[in-house]
């Protein structure tokens, strides 16, 4: 998951890469860069190769608690993700050593709590549909990344991981049925989603 060399042996020898956590263009640009460095070298054309994102997803009207649910399932991931990695993708490591602490203490609730909300809007793709889709399109697609992984987060998710209820959260088949309706359609020429 974090490059360059993985990157680029995807490019050489595979059909494709999936790459998890990166929410910025640069760091996707920096995915795709190396994939195609890769198969640049085998001779290969990086372009008919599969570049899939997996991204923490959560959507609905309410944008804010879907935000807030996210934000439960970042503040456990970025504790698996380099300091490299963080500042590719504009988070400073500092700014998540207590949470990331608190989830070696296996605190999911305490890492929640600690997690800024800044850190967890800019590790996560979250929020109205239309927020969702600015993001993907500004941040992901123009990288070139050929589709989404979407690890949707629901209450339910949310309750186990962290105990927490979080009102007015969507389960993850009015979440889906939201991407259906308002996301996949902003991207069904480019073949996205």
């Amino acid at each position: 998951m974090r490059g360059p060399r993985s990157f680029r042996l995807a490019g050489e020898i595979a059909d494709g890469v999936h790459h998890a956590l990166s929410y910025t263009y640069r760091a996707y640009r920096y995915l795709v860069d190396n994939v195609r460095i890769g198969a640049e070298r085998a001779g290969r054309d990086w372009r008919t190769l599969d570049i899939g994102a997996w991204v923490v997803f959560a959507v609905g009207h309410d944008g804010e608690a879907a935000k807030r649910a996210a934000r439960a399932v970042v503040a456990l991931y970025a504790s698996s993700m380099s300091d490299e990695r963080l500042m590719r993708n504009g988070v400073d490591p500092g700014s998540l050593a207590e949470a990331v602490a608190a989830v070696g203490a296996g605190d999911l609730r305490r890492a929640y709590d600690l997690t800024p909300v800044e850190v967890a809007q800019r590790l996560s793709v979250a929020g109205t549909p239309a927020e969702c889709v600015g993001k993907i399109a500004d941040e992901i697609a123009r990288a070139g990344v050929d589709h989404l992984i979407l690890a949707v987060t629901d209450a339910d998710l949310v309750r186990v991981l962290c105990g927490l209820e979080l009102p007015g959260v969507l389960g993850v088949r009015d979440q889906l049925r939201l991407v259906h309706k308002h996301v996949m359609p902003a991207f069904d020429r480019h073949g996205l989603l």
